[in-house]
């Protein structure tokens, strides 16, 4: 039962997380659109993955960092612990220090490396400058979030991200209103979030683990290698992610201008905003499959696999079918004054960059196979022949042919991606973790059907055409969800199951459940 509060703590910390996060997206983004223009906001997503671009290279340092960290604590080796702690941090040192002389270099120059308009330079500078300071004090913090890891408190973390994204909403709504507006609002804002979050990650950790304490004697050069050893294949596998969709902003740039760029920059908003949450919610369930894989016992391990697939993926389905289903009216009232060849062409691009997060949140927790037995070369490797197919079929189709070249760059990636998260990935995690290769394709093809029902469902309640306001929309909405995740909770989970998920629901709602068994 202790691990069921958690669980429900950390759950409803992450929905507060993510709901704030959530308000910048949905609420501000009309605001900023009016205020700054397409192309302005289309840099602010430009410079995030200017930025997502430097991971790659610190990922092969703490992509792994806290499941060792977590192995050795639980396996009771608390030296091997502290020394990959001090290791990480101060191997951060360094990269941070390298990433704000990079950042310098590239503000000096990003007139020269895309097409911007004269008079948003000095704005895109100092984004640039700001955007990679957060990156720098967001890696000397990163390690401190493994002790909510270890203790299974993530709503502790969660607690200084909800702080952290309370002052960016805050920061941005004030500057947005009281100021003259510019895109490096969104870096300060981002920064300060960091600077919070960080704090309170630093706190938690001297409660949790006071053990873990930083010490420039326990540096170890060779858990440092060890790490780099295995995570040079996570910053691989961030690489092909970084050609199959984090590109996209850049190639629209170069080939289609910045007012396209901005276009395909609203597109991604909303599914952005459900990508975070897919992660956020399998991320609830590593910690006990960490401890499951440190003891050895597999079979709590599948079950813990099967059981997080299906509950992230009937979290997920209600908002993917509502999102596609309701689009078109959504759109209508989220972006009011734009014409309709215009919306149509927004919703076109975000239902195909949803396409990808279709299938990726229907199995995100069995990526987290790859890091538990570090066998990650394989998945590298695969993604890395999707990353040529994508380069070998997008560029021809924008070069060579006269298809909408906005449609190519968020189509092609999208449709590969989602071949090889909904029929590659259960395949690949039930060969590494040793069970049969069709373990983990059962509760897929229960989850595709039901968000299909959805989604059929959601878009023919959107085209009788009574969501004409946003009252209406809200309430419909809601109604629909309400049935739909009562639809899930029948189709995707056993009687068991089901009476364990309303009993934390009812148990977070004050009221009492008999027969709960």
């Amino acid at each position: 039962m202790r691990d069921k509060k958690k669980f429900a703590l950390n759950f409803a910390a992450q929905i507060a997380v993510l709901g704030s996060q959530f308000i910048i997206s949905f609420v501000l983004t009309p605001i900023v659109l009016q205020k700054l223009g397409d192309e302005a906001y289309g840099f602010v997503g430009l410079v995030n993955n200017f930025v997502s671009y430097v991971a790659i290279i610190t990922a092969a340092l703490n992509a792994m960092a806290s499941r060792f960290i977590t192995v050795s604590y639980h396996g009771g080796r608390t030296d091997d612990a502290k020394e990959y702690f001090s290791s990480v941090f101060f191997s951060n040192c360094v990269m941070a220090i390298a990433i704000l002389v990079g950042s310098v270099f590239l503000a000096a120059n990003i007139d020269t490396l895309v097409s911007v308009a004269p008079e948003l330079v000095t704005d895109l500078r100092i984004t640039v400058l700001l955007a990679f300071l957060n990156a720098g004090i967001s890696l000397l913090t990163v390690v401190f979030g493994v002790a909510a890891f270890i203790k299974n408190e993530l709503f502790l973390n969660s607690v200084g991200q909800l702080f952290g994204s309370v002052l960016r909403v805050v920061f941005l709504f004030v500057l947005f209103w009281a100021a003259l507006p510019h895109m490096w609002y969104f870096s300060v804002a981002g920064l300060t979030a960091t600077i919070a979050t960080g704090a309170v990650q630093v706190v938690v950790t001297r409660r949790l683990l006071p053990e873990l304490k930083l010490s420039l004697s326990r540096f170890n050069p060779r858990k440092v290698c060890e790490l780099l050893g295995i995570g040079m294949w996570n910053s691989l596998q961030n690489v092909n992610n970084l050609i199959q969709t984090g590109l996209d902003l850049l190639i629209a740039n170069i080939f289609v201008g910045g007012a396209a760029m901005g276009l395909l920059s609203i597109a991604k908003t909303v599914p952005q905003a459900l990508t975070s949450l897919s992660g956020s919610i399998a991320n609830l369930f590593y910690p006990k499959m960490a401890q499951a894989y440190a003891r050895g016992d597999k079979d709590e391990l599948v079950g813990r696999f099967d059981f997080a697939m299906r509950f992230t993926s009937a979290f997920m389905i209600v908002p993917l079918a509502g999102f596609i289903g309701f689009g078109p009216s959504f759109y209508a009232l989220w972006l009011p004054g734009r014409a309709a060849a215009e919306l149509s062409e927004i919703q076109l691009l975000s239902v195909l960059t949803v396409v990808t997060l279709i299938a990726s949140a229907l199995v995100e927790p069995l990526y987290y196979a790859n890091t538990l037995t570090t066998k990650i070369k394989g998945s590298v490797l695969i993604a890395f022949g999707f990353s040529l197919a994508t380069l070998a079929i997008e560029f021809p189709l924008i070069l060579f042919t006269s298809l909408d070249k906005l449609t190519v760059i968020a189509g092609v990636s999208s449709i590969l991606m989602f071949v090889r998260h909904a029929l590659v990935q259960p395949l690949y995690c039930a060969v590494v973790i040793g069970v049969r290769k069709r373990t983990f394709y059962k509760p897929l093809a229960r989850e595709v059907l039901v968000l299909a029902v959805l989604w059929i469902a959601y878009a023919f309640i959107d085209q009788i055409g009574v969501c004409t306001s946003w009252v209406l929309l809200v309430a419909v909405a809601l109604v629909a969800a309400v049935l739909g995740y009562a639809f899930e909770l029948f189709a995707l989970f056993e009687k068991s199951e089901r009476s364990a998920i309303l009993g934390l629901i009812c148990g977070k709602l004050g009221l009492r459940r008999n027969n709960a068994g």
